[in-house]
């Protein structure tokens, strides 16, 4: 089966904290879980990316998001 000229479409998210140092997760839930952790000043950002064969690439780039709290 073949990937296709578009490559593989998927998300990544971070949490940055309030020294700016930055963390990977795999998944939304994941950085949702850790991000008290962090303590206050912490965030959320995700982009969407196409990955090629050693390259990825977003198209708007990291765009922080805002957890509802309840």
């Amino acid at each position: 089966m073949s990937m296709g000229l578009a490559g593989l479409p998927g998300g990544e998210w971070m949490i940055k904290d309030a020294k700016g140092r930055k963390y990977s997760y795999d998944s939304e839930h994941e950085a949702l879980t850790e991000l008290a952790e962090y303590g206050e000043g912490a965030s959320i950002w995700t982009r969407d990316v196409y990955r090629f064969v050693f390259i990825t690439r977003s198209l708007r780039g990291w765009q922080q998001i805002h957890p509802s709290v309840g």
